[in-house]
């Protein structure tokens, strides 16, 4: 692929035009002027814009005749015609100014905010953020964003799964690093697209598929030039950090390198500089981390930029000590009055390869080729090892277990898509094709040792003891397919056909024997613990689409599917058992959308789906290797048939900033797949066809079964709104929810339902870059009744404030304080969990272009951080707490690198350096 992409480059590496703009009046150079480059032969456009010093280039360009032409507010426009052969051209323009009436002024001027169509455009300029700062400092402003303590990013209501720039691809694999990887200087617009797959986009005929994708628009005098930065710190004891990037931007060839090392868990690139997820401290399962990572991105346009290329790279290698603390109370009326106790150790070692790719090649107007493989590969280690105890009234003890488990697991997986699209003649006539696949294989080796004494009246009553080696070999594939057709039956009606194929088959073998400590050797194979099985699924569905689209005003889709769907399940260990399950679905949807003008539309989509279930829920497998909590299988689940109800309400103010986005759900699912609970209190014997198994006192038997009458309802409200007299941001967010959720408990279907609401607001400044503040406060509330527990309803409450301020003084000296107050409420009386959290630093600014600062980072400075969470579920309530990370100092140096500009004809280097302030 290198080599071809090599050749490729030597071929249309042909010629290359630049050149400068002045103002004819003053000789000053004109940054931003849009120039268009017209081949007379095909009347193909290439759109360029001049830099801060009024300098453009375009290179690989094709022999032949073109004309180009100026764009600039308040000069007059002006035309040439221009032959490239095999020397480069230079241009030289010298723009006359014209006459602007200010109407003109105030109809040309950028907007805060556009919507256009699925993309909502945040112009940069209208937010503020310290120097030198990333990318997901401005992107978390926009209203509707929010990031995690993780850096996941949600807008909103919905994950991120990509951040592109400039419309192309950059580290598609993790959107995370692209935010971390970009400075925040160089952006001019931020776009939320909620993307269409591209199968949709071409024929103009909606799937209901859909994904939330930020589009990064780099300002046009940062896309040539290299950027970056290093940073390198060490803490009291054996801490310490180095993180460093380097990007190199020529027009749409990109190239970026990410490093990163540390003991402090910061465990991705987006959680560079917060000193380990310093936000709430309520993800229980980091524990103290060590991170080894490393990223490659590459980007590029081929073929007079008609194809499009791009690759990423990732390697991680993840330490992680967890020591976590588990109370739980029981709900249910057979356990009410329980009361369980766990401490758990786990150490953890996992490295990862992930390689992701895409290749976008546009042939000719009519035909067009996606493809994007992919890779991955992982590897871990994990050792475990937990001492538990369920008790009657926190007194009456009933069972206690001690338990070990050392785990070592390999996967590797490869798989990718494959679309053509070819566009007839005829207008509005199409046919694309799309094909995905994958396969995958996974190995594991697991040693199990349990004790679990059992109680009776406060006395010993008998002791189980297993000690085994399981070993696991697996593998999957997959493939699935779909060809379409569409015509043109009016000036807005159209038809579409399609038909799709899917096929996936999985292979799981579990052989378990028992391990002879004395020996080291391995005993006889334990068949009830042992399992193989094979899963076989084929999926035919065809239908029929209608679309009528009058363009910004009015789109209706209605369409209609048949599925028809064959699963085969095949067991031979411990028995001979196969089987075999028809399915057949009519799967309607329904789309309008209709404009009130440019900046307001409504959007409602009604779709279905089926959602098979996976191998381990088929596997008719009675899983009693942790005595207290035996699973099995069911290989006679039918699949999940989800109705999906979908209302988006836009509504922008270009004048103001002003902006509101409204999302509303429903969800029905017939068939859902929920897990069958046994519960206990006494020994209890479980009867199955080829085998009897005890279930010890305090124990739970779990089993997938298929119920009818869950339903989910959302509301996702974001409203943001510049106050310019004051030079300040507000965005709030509000959500509210309502679960009908289904359980099964000792047999007794019940519903359990929640609902709750969830309410953010805040306020960011957009006086200065030398001084930012961000003030946010967040509330979150869930209702639950549940009919089978002794206490039926409970409320639990979480309050969050966040602060952050950065000031520079004497243009050398770096204030940065961050503050986080979180108060997890109590449930049925037990008092709350207040965590306060500060982190602050203090730099000085070193070197000629003040890139460079020496800073002391203080993290957790009140030595209050706690990794707490509290969970409710329709069968206990439980507090779960961990170890982790608390107060220490960083004295850090870091290191900026700016420098845009690129070189023009005569060999004289043009470059920027370093953010230029007003």
């Amino acid at each position: 692929m290198i080599s071809f992409l090599i050749v490729l480059q030597a071929t249309y590496a042909q010629n290359q035009l630049s050149g400068n703009i002045v103002d004819k009046t003053t000789s000053k150079p004109l940054s931003g002027v849009t120039l268009r480059l017209m081949n007379k032969k095909d009347s193909s456009t290439i759109t360029l814009s001049s830099n801060i010093n009024g300098l453009f280039s375009q290179a690989e360009l094709k022999k032949g005749d073109y004309t180009i032409s100026t764009n600039y507010l308040g000069f007059k426009p002006e035309s040439r015609a221009i032959t490239m052969e095999s020397k480069p051209v230079y241009l030289f323009f010298r723009l006359e100014p014209s006459e602007i009436a200010i109407e003109e002024v105030e109809i040309m001027a950028s907007p805060a905010i556009v919507l256009k169509g699925d993309t909502m455009e945040f112009d940069a300029k209208n937010f503020s953020t310290r120097e030198y700062a990333d990318a997901d400092e401005l992107v978390a402003q926009i209203p509707g964003v929010m990031i995690d303590e993780e850096g996941n990013v949600e807008a909103h209501g919905e994950k991120v799964t990509r951040v592109i720039v400039d419309g192309k691809e950059f580290f598609s694999s993790d959107p995370r690093i692209a935010l971390k990887n970009l400075p925040a200087e160089i952006i001019a617009k931020i776009q939320l697209i909620d993307e269409k797959s591209e199968q949709a986009r071409f024929s103009g005929f909606d799937d209901g598929k859909r994904n939330k994708v930020i589009n990064i628009v780099t300002k046009a005098d940062k896309r040539h030039g290299y950027f970056g930065k290093a940073s390198g710190g060490k803490g009291d004891g054996d801490k310490f950090g180095i993180n460093s990037s380097i990007n190199a931007f020529a027009g749409d060839k990109k190239y970026a390198i990410n490093l990163m090392a540390n003991n402090i868990n910061e465990t991705n690139f987006a959680e560079q500089g917060r000193g380990g997820g310093r936000r709430g401290n309520n993800n229980t399962e980091r524990g103290l981390s060590d991170t080894y990572a490393g990223a490659i991105n590459f980007t590029n346009t081929y073929l007079d930029k008609k194809m499009e290329v791009s690759a990423d790279y990732n390697f991680k290698s993840l330490s992680t000590v967890t020591n976590t603390l588990s109370n739980i109370e029981y709900l249910n009326e057979k356990q009410a009055n329980q009361f369980r106790t766990q401490e758990q150790l786990s150490d953890n070692l996992s490295k990862e390869h992930k390689f992701n790719g895409r290749i976008k090649w546009n042939i000719d107007s009519t035909n067009r080729i996606d493809f994007s493989p992919n890779i991955s590969y992982t590897q871990g280690v994990r050792a475990n090892s937990s001492n538990s105890e369920t008790n009657r009234g926190r007194t009456e003890l009933i069972n206690h277990s001690i338990r070990s488990n050392d785990n070592d697991s390999k996967n590797f997986n490869i798989g990718g898509a494959l679309t053509y699209m070819h566009r007839f003649k005829k207008k509005g006539r199409s046919l694309s094709l799309n094909v995905t696949g994958n396969k995958s294989s996974n190995d594991a080796l697991g040693l199990n040792l349990a004790t679990t004494s059992y109680y009776k009246n406060s006395g010993l009553n008998r002791i189980d003891t297993n000690n085994n080696q399981s070993l696991t070999e697996g593998y999957g594939s997959g493939l699935n397919s779909r060809l379409s057709f569409t015509e043109s039956i009016s000036e807005y009606s159209r038809l579409q056909a399609n038909y799709s194929f899917r096929n996936t088959a999985n292979y799981s073998n579990r052989e378990t024997f028992e391990f002879l400590a004395e020996t080291g050797q391995l005993g006889k194979l334990k068949d009830r613990l042992s399992n193989e099985f094979r899963n076989d699924y084929n999926y035919h569905s065809g239908g029929l689409s209608y679309s009528f689209n009058k363009k910004d005003v009015l789109r209706i889709q209605a369409g209609l599917n048949y599925q028809h769907g064959i699963r085969i399940n095949n067991r031979t260990v411990p028995i001979d058992l196969k089987t075999k399950a028809d399915f057949s679905s009519l799967l309607p949807e329904f789309t309008t959308v209709y404009k009130f003008s440019k900046d307001r539309n409504l959007e409602f989509n009604y779709n279905t789906q089926t959602n098979t279930p996976n191998i381990n829920q088929l596997q008719d497998f009675i899983n009693d290797g942790n005595e207290l909590r035996i699973t099995n299988g069911n290989p006679n689940l039918d699949q999940e048939y989800a109705h999906t109800l979908r209302l988006q309400y836009k509504d922008v103010n270009k004048l103001t900033g002003r902006t509101l986005t409204t999302n509303m759900s429903f969800e029905y699912i017939n068939d859902k797949i929920i897990n069958s609970v046994l519960m206990t209190d006494k020994d209890t014997t479980l009867i199955f066809k080829d085998s009897e198994v005890i279930l010890g006192a305090g124990g739970q038997y779990s089993a997938p079964i298929n119920v009818n009458g869950a339903y989910n309802f959302r509301i996702n409200n974001s409203y943001g709104l510049p106050i310019k007299p004051l030079k300040i941001n507000i965005h709030s967010n509000t959500r509210l929810f309502f679960d009908n959720d289904l359980a099964e408990t000792n047999g007794n279907l019940v519903r359990s339902r929640s609902y709750g609401f969830g309410q953010s607001i805040g306020i960011n400044s957009n006086f200065s870059k030398l001084y930012v503040v961000g003030l946010s406060y967040n509330i979150n509330g869930r209702y639950t009744h549940n009919p089978i527990s002794r206490v039926p309803r409970y409320e639990v409450f979480t309050h969050r404030i966040n602060n952050n301020i950065t000031v520079e003084l004497f243009k050398k000296l770096v204030l940065s304080s961050q503050f986080m107050y979180l108060l997890n409420g109590g449930i049925m009386g037990s008092p709350g969990i207040e965590t306060t959290l500060w982190n602050a630093s203090v730099g000085y600014k070193l070197l000629k272009r003040k890139n460079g600062e020496l800073a002391l980072k203080g993290f957790d400075l009140l030595n209050n951080a706690q990794n707490v969470n509290r969970r409710v579920n329709e069968n206990n309530i439980s507090d779960v707490t961990s170890n982790t990370l608390n107060r220490y100092f960083l004295l850090s140096f870091t290191y900026n690198l700016r420098q845009f500009g690129g070189k023009v004809m005569g060999g004289r280097d043009i470059k920027q350096r370093g953010p230029r302030h007003e």
